[in-house]
C-alpha cells in the first residue's frame, strides 16, 4: 500500500486563548496502515513537530518520556467534554523532573529519534479506524494531527518462523514467535506473545526471499536474514537496530527526516541571528 508513505498530518487543534501563540504542524509518518486481529500497540509510527507559533512548546527530551506523558492517540470524533484528566495525571508525572524537558522554539522542528512509536491506546479492532495523533501540552490544550486512517484486515497469510527467547540473562520472560504476515502486496516480520495471543508488527520483508532468524550475540539480539541481507532486531525495543533501508523503514525515514530538519533549524537560527544584529 503506497498510501501509508505519504501521510503527512497537519496540525488542526484550536484553542481561543492560545491560538495565536501555540501552534504546531505535526507530520506522522505511519509506516503501515493496516493491522490484523489480536495486532497490539499498532500504528508503526514517527512524527516530526514543527512549532509554527510565536511561544515556545515545552516537549519531553526522550522519546520514552514523550510516549508516556505526551503523545496520545485519540479516536474520532474527540470527546467534546474533554476527557483530559487521566493524561494530565501522566503528563504531570513526567514534569517532576525540569531537566527532561526542552523548549522547541518557534519555525524550528523536532524529530525523536532511538524507538518508534505506537498507538498506545487499545483501540477496538474495526474495519476502520480513525484518530488523530496528538501532543498534550497540560492543562486540556493538545496538539493534533490531521485525521488518520488504519484499516483492520484478514491476512492472506501467516507463517510460522520461529520461536525466540533471550538466553543472556536470568529472564522470566515467555518465548515469542517470530512469525510472517501477508497481506496483498505486502509481506511483513512480526513476533507474538504466545501468552497473551497478541502480537507485534516489525518490519517490511521482500515479497519473495527465504527469511531465517538466528540468535545475536547481546541481550535479547536475534539476526534475521531476508535473502542475504541481514537485520539485527532487539526483542525488548520491538524493533530493528540494524538492516538495509528497504527493511528497516523507520530508521531510514528518521535519518533522513531528522537531517532536514537539523538544516531547517540551523538556517532558522542564522536568520534570527542576522536580525538581532541588524
Amino acid at each position: 500500500m503506497k498510501k501509508c508513505y505519504k501521510m503527512i498530518a497537519l496540525f488542526i487543534s484550536v484553542t481561543p486563548l492560545l491560538l495565536a501563540e501555540t501552534n504546531a504542524l505535526i507530520e506522522v509518518k505511519l509506516f503501515k496502515d493496516w493491522v490484523i486481529k489480536g495486532e497490539r500497540n499498532f500504528g508503526n509510527f514517527n512524527l516530526s513537530i514543527k512549532n509554527t507559533g510565536t511561544s515556545p512548546i515545552l516537549l519531553a527530551q526522550t522519546p520514552f518520556l514523550f510516549q508516556n506523558g505526551q503523545l496520545v492517540t485519540r479516536p474520532l470524533p474527540h470527546n467534546p467534554n474533554g476527557g483530559w484528566e487521566q493524561q494530565e495525571r501522566e503528563y504531570q508525572l513526567i514534569t517532576w523532573e525540569k531537566g527532561e524537558f526542552f523548549n522547541l522554539f518557534p519555525e524550528e522542528t523536532h524529530v525523536y529519534e532511538g524507538q518508534k512509536f505506537y498507538l498506545m491506546n487499545q483501540l477496538p479492532f474495526a474495519e476502520e479506524t480513525r484518530f488523530t495523533v496528538s501532543v498534550y501540552l497540560g492543562k486540556g490544550f493538545w496538539l493534533d494531527s490531521a485525521p488518520q486512517t488504519v484499516y483492520g484486515v484478514v491476512p492472506d497469510s501467516v507463517e510460522s518462523l520461529a520461536m525466540i527467547k533471550d538466553n543472556t540473562r536470568n529472564s522470566q520472560d515467555p518465548p515469542r514467535t517470530l512469525g510472517i504476515v501477508t497481506y496483498k502486496k505486502e509481506r511483513w516480520l512480526y513476533v507474538a506473545n504466545i501468552e497473551t495471543d497478541t502480537s507485534f508488527s516489525i518490519c517490511p520483508l521482500s515479497p519473495t526471499n527465504k527469511i531465517r532468524a538466528e540468535a545475536h550475540g547481546g541481550v535479547g539480539l536475534f539476526k534475521i536474514w531476508d535473502g542475504d541481507k541481514p537485520m539485527i532486531f532487539d526483542m525488548y525495543k520491538m524493533m530493528l537496530t540494524e538492516g538495509p533501508d528497504e527493511n528497516n523503514v523507520y530508521g531510514k525515514w528518521t535519518r533522513e527526516r531528522k537531517q532536514k530538519a537539523e538544516a531547517d533549524n540551523a538556517e532558522v537560527r542564522r536568520k534570527k541571528t542576522e536580525a538581532q544584529v541588524q
